[in-house]
């Protein structure tokens, strides 16, 4: 290794990165991040492609996302917390949480097309999920993903 790369400097980003890194809401806005692609991808395959109704596309891409985020949180954003495996009851909270989080979407969704304009579906979907983020990462923390559920 070269002698400059142990320079403070270098040791000091490598300590804020390994923080970062670890830190759980950084990783779960990661992972909620991954959900939204998910999300808007299937969205917009049932609104836009498919022509359903927008709030049943939201609905479908909800059920995809959310599973995918609770297995991703799970094994990984909370993973220095939670002391069990997957398991349905704690599958059954993270999607009671994310409901909470998905009737502001709704809401924000419906709002924005009725108001504003109902060709914009997708980015009305995108302000919709974004909505909920600091609402669900708060309860799955408290509730979901805690050391002993």
């Amino acid at each position: 290794m070269h002698p400059w790369c142990n320079c403070c400097f270098f040791q000091n980003c490598r300590e804020k990165m390994r923080e970062l890194y670890e830190n759980s809401f950084l990783r779960f806005l990661f992972v909620g991040g991954l959900g939204t692609v998910v999300n808007i991808l299937i969205f917009f395959i049932f609104a836009d492609t498919l022509h359903f109704d927008p709030t049943f596309s939201s609905v479908i891409a909800f059920l995809f996302a959310v599973t995918q985020n609770y297995i991703l949180n799970h094994v990984w954003s909370f993973k220095n917390i939670v002391n069990f495996q997957l398991n349905k009851k704690s599958y059954f909270k993270y999607v009671c949480v994310n409901i909470f989080g998905l009737v502001i979407n709704l809401l924000v969704l419906n709002m924005i097309l009725l108001w504003l304009n109902p060709a914009i579906k997708t980015e009305a979907q995108l302000f919709g999920v974004l909505s909920g983020t600091i609402f669900n990462f708060i309860l799955s923390r408290m509730y979901v993903f805690k050391e002993n559920p």
